[in-house]
C-alpha cells in the first residue's frame, strides 16, 4: 500500500464516499467481513495538514453503525469523532452521515468503526495527513503502508458471548486466528522496492488483540515518527508495536548487513519482513490452544502461527529469501532493541518552544479486572464499569438532572443542553496529591476544567499490558514503570502519542492540556477489554463548548430521531 498524494501550498477540500457493507474477502471465506467500499483493509484516504475532508458514510448493514476518525482532534468539531453515545448518535442501517472536519495534526491516523466490535470484524483503513512542510522527507524515497491486524474465522457477535460469560471467569480474550497485514495471510504479501534505496514504512496497528514486534532482516530500522509526532532518527533491530499504535521508520538498503549481500555468504534477492505477534498477550497458550468456540463450527482445531512473514523483494522478481526464515538474525551495529514498549528513549524533531506546562489537575486512573454479580469478568476503571448500552443501541431516555451514555441524546448534546445540570462533582484535594483531583459522577464521567493541565495517572494492577488511546488530544509521556527515569532525563522534552501502553503490573503517567471542549472517550484500544467496560469520558468544559458557539446541528438531531425510528421498529428499516 502506498501513497501518491500531490504537494499544495494552498488548503483543499477532499471528498470521500465509504459505503460500510459486508462483503468475502477472499474466495473460500465464509465469514462475511464488514468492510469500507468492499475491501480490507478499506481505502485509504489522503489528505493536507490543514484541508477540509467531507466524508460521506453510507451504512448499508443491517445494524447501525458509525466511523472515529482515530488521531483526528477535531478542534471546532466534537460532533464528528464517530463516539457513539459519546459525541453521535449511531447511523441507523439504510441511513448516512456527512463527517466533515480539518484534516490535523499531520501524520500516521486511521479510520475504523467504533460501534458493535465491527473494527474487529474488518472495519478499518488508513488516513495519512501530510504535513506542508515535511522535514522527514530527506531520510526517503517512497512511501508505504503496512496495515496489522487480527483475522478471526468467527463474527465478534459469536465470540462476544464466548467471552463475557460466566464459564469465562478468567476473561480469557477469544484468541485469533491468523495475522493479516495488507489483506495478505503469511508469505503471501510481497513488497517490490521498485527502485527505491530509501523507503518509509508507515506500521499501523489495526489488530483488536495483538502487539506485534517488526523487523527487517539485515536492514536497521530508523524510527522517524510514533503516533503523529515526527521524531529524530532513532535506529533499531526491532520495535514492538501495540494495539492502535502507529510507528514510522525508514530503511536504506545501503545498509543491507553484508551476510545478505551478493559478496555475501547467502546471497539473496529478497529479505523477510518479521511481524512476530508478542505471546505475552495471550492468556493461554496460542500456540496449542484449540479455541473453544471453534469446536462447534470446525471439524478440525485451528492453531495460531504467531510469525508473519513477508517478503521484501530487491529486485522485484517476487522470489522468496535464499535463506530459511528460522536462520539466526544478526544483531546489527548502531541500532539498539528498546527495552520499553513506548520507545521513550525517541526524541520529538520538535521541541515545544514554550516547554511543558507544570501540571495544574490530576487524574488517577486504577485498572482492574473482577466478577460482577453474575460472575462475568469485567473491566473497571476507578471501580466503575462503562457499561454503555449506546454500544448496543440504547433504549432509555435523557433524564433532567445529570448525564447518562445510556441514551439517543450524545453527551456532547447533553453537554450542550444542561452544562451546569451534569451532576459531576466539583474538584477537590485528595490526600495523595497536591494537585485539585478531577472527580467523576460515579458513571465515569469525568468534568475538566477549559485549559487545565491534567497528569493523568494509570495505575494498573492486571497482568496484562493495556494500550490506551484519547480521543481529541495528543499527550505528553511523562514516565512509566519500565522507565520512570524519563521524567527526569527528558523534562521539558517529553514524547507526543495519543497511545500509551501501560505496563503490566505497572503504571504510565500522562499530561495533556484540557483545550478541545467536548466530551473525548479515553479507553483500553484492545477491543475484547472495551467490551467489558475498559472506558471513562473526559467532559471537557461545557461552558468553553458553548461560548465557542457549538449548537447541536440538525442532521445529528435528525439522526439520533432515525435511530429511535429504527429501534422502535423493532430493529427494521421502513
Amino acid at each position: 500500500m502506498t501513497t501518491t498524494i500531490t504537494s499544495t501550498l494552498e488548503n483543499c477540500t477532499i471528498h470521500e464516499t465509504l459505503i460500510i457493507d459486508t462483503f468475502f474477502p477472499y474466495s473460500t471465506s465464509i465469514k462475511p467481513t464488514v468492510s469500507v467500499n468492499y475491501s480490507f483493509p478499506g481505502p485509504l484516504i489522503e489528505a493536507y495538514e490543514g484541508d477540509t475532508l467531507v466524508i460521506r458514510v453510507i451504512n448499508r448493514l443491517n445494524v447501525p453503525s458509525t466511523i472515529h476518525w482515530h488521531g483526528m482532534h477535531q478542534y471546532g468539531t466534537p460532533g464528528m469523532d464517530g463516539s457513539v453515545g459519546v459525541s453521535q448518535c449511531a447511523i441507523p442501517p439504510g441511513d448516512e452521515m456527512i463527517y466533515e472536519f480539518k484534516a490535523e495534526p499531520a501524520g500516521t491516523n486511521w479510520y475504523h468503526g467504533h460501534l458493535l466490535q465491527q473494527h474487529t470484524d474488518g472495519l478499518f483503513g488508513p488516513l495519512i495527513i501530510h504535513p506542508r512542510l515535511n522535514p522527514s522527507k530527506q531520510y526517503y524515497d517512497s512511501d508505504r503502508i503496512f496495515m496489522l491486524s487480527d483475522w478471526y474465522n468467527n463474527l465478534s457477535s459469536e465470540l462476544i458471548p464466548w467471552f463475557l460469560n460466566p464459564n469465562n471467569p478468567a476473561g480469557i480474550e477469544p484468541p485469533p486466528d491468523a495475522i493479516v497485514v495488507n489483506e495478505q495471510f503469511t508469505q503471501s504479501l510481497f513488497v517490490p522496492v521498485l527502485g527505491a534505496m530509501r523507503i518509509r514504512f508507515r506500521v499501523i496497528n489495526a489488530a483488536p488483540l495483538s502487539m506485534y514486534t517488526v523487523s527487517i532482516d539485515g536492514l536497521p530500522l530508523h524510527i522517524i515518527e510514533l503516533d503523529n509526532t515526527e521524531t529524530i532518527p532513532y535506529s533499531v533491530n526491532s520495535f514492538s508495536i501495540h494495539v492502535t499504535q502507529r510507528v514510522s521508520f525508514y530503511i536504506d538498503l545501503s545498509e543491507l548487513y553484508p551476510n545478505y549481500t551478493v559478496s555475501g555468504s547467502s546471497p539473496t534477492n529478497s529479505l523477510f519482513i518479521r511481524f512476530q505477534a508478542v505471546l505475552s498477550m495471550y492468556a493461554v497458550d496460542i500456540l496449542n490452544y484449540i479455541p473453544p468456540y471453534e469446536q462447534a463450527r470446525y471439524p478440525y482445531p485451528t492453531f495460531f502461527t504467531p510469525l508473519h512473514l513477508g517478503i521484501l523483494s530487491l529486485d522485484s522478481t517476487n522470489s522468496t529469501p535464499a535463506y530459511p526464515a528460522g536462520n539466526p538474525i544478526p544483531t546489527l551495529q548502531n541500532a539498539v532493541t528498546p527495552f520499553d514498549m513506548n520507545i521513550l528513549a525517541v526524541r520529538p524533531l520538535d521541541r515545544n518552544i514554550d516547554g511543558i506546562p507544570n501540571a495544574t489537575h490530576y487524574l488517577p486512573v486504577l485498572i482492574t479486572f473482577a466478577q460482577d454479580a453474575n460472575g462475568i469478568n469485567r473491566a473497571y476503571l476507578n471501580n466503575v464499569t462503562f457499561t454503555s448500552d449506546a454500544n448496543y443501541i440504547p433504549t432509555t431516555h435523557e433524564p433532567t438532572e445529570g448525564i447518562t451514555s445510556d441514551t439517543y441524546a450524545p453527551l456532547l448534546h447533553q453537554m450542550a443542553r444542561k452544562p451546569n445540570q451534569l451532576g459531576i462533582p466539583l474538584l477537590r484535594i485528595e490526600p495523595e496529591s497536591q494537585l485539585p483531583t478531577i472527580q467523576s459522577d460515579g458513571n465515569s464521567h469525568y468534568l475538566i476544567p477549559y485549559e487545565a493541565v491534567v497528569d493523568i495517572y494509570l495505575n494498573n494492577t492486571d497482568v496484562g499490558d493495556h494500550p490506551f488511546h484519547m480521543h481529541g488530544f495528543t499527550f505528553w509521556i511523562i514516565a512509566t514503570s519500565q522507565y520512570p527515569e524519563a521524567e527526569y532525563l527528558y523534562h521539558g522534552n517529553y514524547i507526543r502519542r495519543d497511545v500509551i501502553t501501560v505496563p503490566a503490573s505497572g503504571w504510565a503517567k500522562i499530561r495533556f492540556i484540557a483545550n478541545n471542549p467536548g466530551a473525548w472517550l479515553l479507553h483500553c484500544h484492545i477491543d475484547w477489554h472495551m467490551t467489558a467496560g475498559m472506558i471513562l469520558v473526559l467532559i471537557v468544559s461545557p461552558e468553553q463548548l458553548l461560548s465557542e458557539g457549538y449548537t447541536i446541528p440538525q442532521d445529528q438531531k435528525d439522526l439520533c430521531h432515525a435511530l429511535q425510528v429504527f429501534n422502535t421498529n423493532n430493529g427494521t428499516v421502513n
